[in-house]
């Protein structure tokens, strides 16, 4: 006996953590996994890039506008006007200017490709929201497994103290001589196989707590303690679905689904782009421009023009109009429309598939809630019966009319239909979650139960 304490005190003692762990609930771990996941911060980066595209659209109906100066120094022969000689000597020069333009007409392309970039942008706002709920999912998925491997834990615990009860009983049994020796030998042998599976389920628990850790995105070094609410707040309460609601609702609100249908209008508005090319440009643009040059001289003083003189004598202004009207371009802007609508057919093929891919989802995910309905009642039967077994085969046992074997057939049957019966709950609870996921209704914020 002393030696069982002492396996079941080192067991306890291998789970605990040796240092002081970091304790973790439910909507800590959403929080957690919102603000650290990588693949969601990717999605906010894209998020980010389709927000500037968005802002360059914006910026392409603005003008341009450009200055630009320039100076030197020349030498070599040059022509003295006041002496009507050539001379060698050093001139300089310097030069100043601003030129501004602006689009008029360019076939649409820039209303097209703002259109475009505000539609990409509503896809990836789309796509970022579906990427959080994948991470809130994926929390709940591996949060419950964690529960799941704990009630698990609390089970294999309660049968090994049942079985060093059942022990003590049978080395008195022995010691008496009612029972044969065997039965102890039998019965250390039946307790070692459930010491056995406490390590296994202890080993199941550490494996899915390193899962949402992972998840997380948590350092693998660090202590952590899970908070586990208790399973007994689990509504065991059956929610009653139509299938083709489901499946409305989940058009409706699927943010997967809106981000195809925005990217189908983008890829509609690639093809106005496109066909940009087969109209005409207007162009309006203007510019100033003054100089200076050593050189200059006054033609009555034969002296040399001051700076400043020479820059506002010097100072021309222009204004143009520009029309630009395509007629071959060796069939680039065809090729590009051609292009744009394979797109757009490919847009239009990852809309439908993406349909289907949710019709067939809710579908499953409506027949296992149905099976997971159903595996409730029997599990809770099978507990049933099989803890009025034991308790009659112990009875048995202990008045001479059993056997051991019988007894731990029994006993065996009983753990079984527990768990069991533990998984049928959290089942039945995960459906419920993955069809909201499936409908695009998970919200961050709920209860776990």
């Amino acid at each position: 006996m002393r030696r069982i304490l002492l396996l079941m005190a080192a067991l306890a003692v291998s789970i605990t953590p040796q240092v002081q762990a970091q304790r973790i609930t439910f909507d800590d771990a959403v929080r957690i996994a919102l603000d650290q996941n990588l693949t969601l911060q990717r999605a906010e980066n894209a998020l980010s890039t389709a927000e500037i595209a968005v802002q360059s659209e914006k910026d392409a109906f603005l003008p341009t506008l450009s200055a630009s100066s320039s100076t030197g120094r020349n030498w070599g022969l040059t022509f003295d006007a006041t002496t009507l000689r050539l001379v060698t000597r050093s001139s300089d020069r310097f030069s100043l200017g601003a030129n501004a333009s602006v689009n008029l007409f360019n076939g649409f392309a820039d209303v097209a490709g703002l259109e475009q970039a505000r539609q990409s942008l509503a896809a990836q706002e789309q796509t970022l929201e579906r990427a959080r709920q994948n991470v809130v999912f994926n929390v709940i998925s591996s949060y419950l497994q964690v529960i799941l491997d704990r009630e698990q834990i609390a089970i294999r615990e309660e049968d090994l103290a049942s079985q060093v009860q059942q022990l003590e009983r049978i080395q008195e049994f022995v010691r008496v001589g009612s029972r044969p020796v065997a039965d102890l030998y039998q019965q250390q042998a039946t307790m070692a196989a459930s010491e056995a599976s406490l390590l296994t389920a202890q080993r199941s628990l550490q494996l899915s707590e390193s899962r949402l850790i992972q998840v997380l995105q948590l350092d693998p070094l660090g202590a952590y303690e899970f908070a586990a609410p208790s399973s007994e707040a689990i509504s065991l309460t059956a929610r009653q679905y139509d299938i083709e609601s489901l499946i409305r609702n989940a058009f409706d609100r699927r943010a997967d689904m809106r981000a195809q249908e925005h990217s189908l209008l983008a890829a509609e508005q690639g093809i106005r782009i496109a066909k940009s090319g087969m109209l005409p440009r207007l162009n309006l643009s203007g510019g100033i421009n003054t100089s200076y040059s050593s050189l200059s001289v006054d033609p009555i003083t034969r002296q040399e023009k001051s700076f400043g003189d020479q820059l506002s004598d010097n100072r021309s202004e222009s204004v143009s109009l520009s029309l630009q009207i395509p007629i071959f371009d060796r069939f680039v802007t065809k090729r590009s429309v051609e292009r744009s609508r394979v797109q757009l057919d490919n847009a239009e093929i990852e809309l439908e598939s993406t349909r289907q891919a949710i019709a067939l989802e809710l579908r499953q995910a409506l027949l296992d809630y149905q099976t997971a309905v159903k595996r409730l009642d029997v599990t809770e039967k099978q507990v049933t019966a099989a803890k009025q077994a034991l308790d009659v085969e112990q009875e048995r046992y202990n008045v001479g009319v059993s056997t051991l074997v019988e007894l731990t057939q029994a006993r065996s049957r009983y753990v079984d239909a527990a768990g069991q019966r533990v998984q049928a709950i959290f089942q039945f609870h995960f459906q419920h979650k993955i069809i909201d996921y499936y409908q695009g209704v998970l919200d961050p914020a709920d209860l776990l139960f």
